[in-house]
């Protein structure tokens, strides 16, 4: 099996390189620390259009009740010249509302090594099954056991407004899967605060094969993408950085059936087979000038296209911004940016629009506030459902954290994000047009799907007995879309208890 092989490779090939690097220098640590957890997890949805006869999704797709247990493993080796991390979980899942059992697989593997003074060479590997959409882009969620000190008074992490999110589609419920993502990389740095370097990752999404369940499927794929970055410091105010990524997206073919009023049914058969491959593109070249330690003016164009093989329209997004970033003091800071958007594609008209993010973070004695407004557009091309394609994207969120003693801490967040899809494809085109001709398309943002969705989320944790941790969180996601498929609510409540113990040091 291909889940078990992934989990072997990576817990052998952790195995060797700790036992190799143990031997190799006097001056490395090597610490082992062991788990053991249990917890209860109740998801329940509602969709908006309970009892409509045109809703295609069974109504309780996506409520789960699981009773969790599991064991878990992590190494670390610390050298001189390089590090190792290897973090394992296996977690036996109790179905209580279908009386299933199944077992989930978390592991991460990471390693650096520096070659040189200049020159480090890093990979990192990440592997999941499970039935939880929000482990993709994070396997581990369990609580990490709080430090009876004080939070840091001179820091604050900036906000963070260029990422774009790794997720994949919640509308297919629970759905069984398994996704591996691979990342290696390499830097050189040539001068100060000057850097060279190339990455290369590898990601797929599989539906679990064991899975017999007829129910709605994520889109399984490859996706390679290859990276460079340069940057330098000309001179203690000035520097550039350019950040360049190709990705290359290969799916399996899909049978379309061909609705009439979309396509000439004289010139294209009803049923047909097209291709979903496609190929990213990236670009992010930056002038940053720094006036002093508080202030600096980030000058940025992005770049962000997508061609695809089939009969969908490639389409660019071309994006300026200028920015002002301000550190008020050592805990509290403010960015501020915006400017031009151009969308273009094959054969439609361009269109112009906007890009804008603000984003401020403050630090106190015992917590922190992170708050982040960001309209930009960006490709969403491996969300595993067919909601994917260019997106003009307006996200807002807050994160606030407090620790009431030095063992009970608290997490708060609100997240609103608005999305319009240009050029959908399939049933999320049919809701777009919502009875209009597709002949009379002129620009690339006369038929667009949009929604809306909203989430607010707590979590308390509190440290007792030296080793244990007990966390209960409450989390509920609204989303409002054209199609009704696409509209429901989500509760989440989650109650965890773990103890971690170091079990060796050497």
């Amino acid at each position: 099996m291909v889940v078990n092989g992934t989990v072997r490779f990576a817990t052998i090939l952790a195995g060797v390189i700790l036992a190799f690097s143990a031997g190799a220098s006097d001056a490395r640590q090597t610490v082992v620390i062991g788990s053991l957890g249990m917890g209860y997890d109740f998801w329940d949805r509602s969709y908006d259009a309970e009892g409509d006869e045109r809703l295609t999704v069974d109504e309780d797709e996506g409520d789960r009740r699981d009773w969790r247990v599991w064991p878990e493993i992590e190494l670390q080796s610390l050298g001189i010249h390089d590090s190792l991390s290897l973090r394992y979980a296996p977690v036996l899942t109790y179905d209580d509302l279908l009386s299933t059992t199944d077992v989930d697989h978390y592991l991460t593997l990471a390693g650096e090594r520096s070659m040189t003074r200049q020159w480090t060479v890093s990979l990192a590997d990440s592997f999941v099954l499970s039935s939880d959409p929000t482990r993709y882009g994070d396997p581990f969620f369990s609580p990490t056991r709080i430090e009876p000190a004080e939070a840091p008074e001179d820091q604050v992490q900036p906000a963070q407004f260029e990422a774009a999110p790794d997720e994949i589609s919640q509308n297919i419920g629970r759905r069984r899967y398994w996704t591996n993502d691979f990342v290696a990389g390499t830097t050189y740095t040539y001068a100060p605060d000057s850097d060279v370097g190339i990455g290369y990752g590898f990601r797929v999404l599989r539906n679990e094969s064991g899975d017999d369940e007829i129910t709605g499927e994520y889109d399984e794929y490859d996706r390679h993408e290859f990276s460079g970055l340069w940057s330098y410091r000309f001179t203690p105010a000035w520097r550039t950085a350019w950040d360049l990524s190709y990705i290359k997206g290969l799916y399996d073919d899909v049978e379309v059936d061909v609705p009439p009023e979309l396509i000439d049914p004289e010139a294209v058969p009803e049923n047909f087979f097209v291709s979903q491959d496609l190929e990213e593109y990236r670009a992010d070249v930056g002038l940053d000038y720094t006036r002093s330690a508080s202030d600096s003016f980030p000058f940025l164009y992005r770049l962000r296209g997508t061609e695809y093989e089939d009969f969908r329209q490639d389409i660019w997004a071309h994006q300026v911004s200028v920015g002002w970033d301000h550190a008020f003091d050592s805990r509290t800071r403010m960015m501020i940016g915006g400017g031009p958007s151009y969308i273009e594609t094959e054969d439609l008209d361009e269109e112009w629009g906007y890009n804008a993010y603000l984003g401020f973070s403050r630090a106190y004695q015992h917590g922190d506030i992170r708050a982040l407004v960001n309209k930009r557009y960006e490709p969403r091309n491996f969300t595993g459902d067919a909601d994917t394609g260019m997106t003009d994207m307006l996200e807002a969120r807050i994160d606030l954290t407090y620790r009431f003693t030095p063992y009970l801490a608290s997490t708060l967040f609100a997240l609103y994000r608005d999305e319009e899809i240009l050029d959908p494809q399939g049933e999320f085109l049919l809701a777009a047009l919502d009875g209009a001709v597709p002949s009379l398309q002129e620009s690339i943002g006369d038929f667009s799907y949009t929604r809306d969705s909203y989430s607010l989320g707590a979590r308390v944790s509190y440290t007792f007995w030296r080793w244990f941790v007990a966390t209960v969180g409450y989390t509920y996601y609204d989303q409002d879309g054209d199609l009704i498929t696409d509209a429901y609510n989500d509760h989440r409540i989650m109650f965890m208890i773990s103890a971690s113990k170091e079990l060796w040091r050497q």
